[in-house]
């Protein structure tokens, strides 16, 4: 699935995109949130040097659940962008 599909599907089911695809998806954050550009629902970054490993996936969750209490409406992260 392409970037923009990404996006689409996550506008059509409500839902924040986490990826550590910043290279192409920081760019296309700013594309979507410029004057009349359609949004998104969120966008979250993982640094390109986080290692995703098994250990890593326990700390990814956790700080996804801190990111859900510090967002935690339908559109609190709205056509915004936070990091892990």
């Amino acid at each position: 699935m392409g970037d923009p599909e990404v996006v689409e599907l996550a506008r059509r089911e409500q839902r924040a995109i986490v990826t550590k695809n910043v290279r192409d998806f920081r760019p296309l954050h700013a594309e979507l949130v410029a004057a009349e550009g359609p949004g998104h629902p969120g966008m979250v970054f993982v640094p390109g040097s986080f290692r995703l490993t098994q250990a890593a996936t326990g700390q990814i969750v956790s700080v996804l659940e801190a990111k859900l209490a510090e967002y935690p409406g339908d559109d609190d992260l709205a056509n915004g962008e936070t990091w892990v």
